[in-house]
């Protein structure tokens, strides 16, 4: 259930949007609309609008929301065929408005939402559930080489002294390390990226939280790396088994290969 600060913000913002007739439906989405959220959840509104009047209803928003609440941030973005607000109201309660049209709401549900108003059955024709998430192969597809082709970048790192921009690949690794897992998740609804520890089987979440510290030191950077490698292998060889997508064996044996001069065999044991 939301907090009180949420609540406030929807009664708010329901009230604001109550009145303007080009406005369908006004969902909660997100954590809120799943039932997953806490008092550090955001509050993600989808405002769908009557097919041709997205523009005006965007524009009406974009024109009273100051008057709504106090805003600390407020940015405005096109996000495909929808209209993205991201604001930050003065007490700190994050939200977000997507205004769109029914079309573009395919990737909801019943089980996900929850329903401010509806004037037109938007809801009552949504299904009442998605199918789980499964890993993607455009994902897949890019991710593993990428993860080796940053990891290929050890040596110069370690050749020039620059543990600063080592440190930098080491996050990059660990990202596409925690995306891998991510991929593993087989769910209604991963979420937003703010809640690891909800999404995560124990395992996989236990290994991000014991990763050593990434600090701009050669022994973070080769422990670091070395670390992402051991773990992200397996992931990535199932994630391909899984999506049908070839292991790019050459390209490995080649990052092994070219690291071995400057790491020694273990990354080699380790890729292949």
């Amino acid at each position: 259930m939301p907090g009180l600060a949420q609540r406030e913000l929807i009664d708010l913002v329901q009230r604001a949007l109550a009145d303007d007739e080009d406005v369908e439906a006004l969902l909660v989405t997100g954590s809120i609309g799943r039932d997953a959220d806490d008092d550090y959840s955001d509050v993600d509104f989808l405002l769908v609008a009557t097919d041709g009047r997205l523009d005006e209803v965007a524009a009406r928003w974009a024109a009273i929301r100051d008057s709504v609440t106090p805003l600390s941030y407020d940015m405005a973005f096109d996000f495909g065929t929808s209209k993205l607000f991201n604001q930050i109201t003065t007490d700190w309660v994050r939200y977000d408005i997507t205004a769109t049209t029914e079309a573009a709401i395919s990737n909801r549900s019943q089980s996900t939402v929850k329903v401010l108003f509806d004037r037109s059955g938007v809801y009552q024709r949504l299904p009442e559930r998605l199918p789980l998430t499964a890993p993607s192969p455009d994902t897949v597809r890019k991710l593993v080489p990428e993860f080796f082709r940053v990891l290929s970048m050890v040596p110069i790192v370690l050749g020039r002294s620059d543990f600063a921009v080592g440190a930098s690949g080491s996050a990059l690794l660990r990202t596409m390390l925690i995306q891998a897992f991510q991929e593993l998740v087989a769910v209604e609804d991963r979420g937003g990226a703010l809640y690891l520890r909800r999404l995560l089987p124990e395992d996989h979440y236990s290994v991000i939280a014991k990763m050593p510290a990434i600090e701009a030191t050669e022994a973070s950077n080769l422990a670091v790396q070395h670390y992402c490698a051991k773990h992200f292998v397996p992931v990535a060889r199932t994630l391909c088994e899984r999506t049908g997508i070839a292991w790019p064996t050459e390209f490995v044996a080649r990052v092994a290969d070219h690291t071995e001069p400057t790491l020694g065999n273990w990354l080699s044991e380790e890729l292949l």
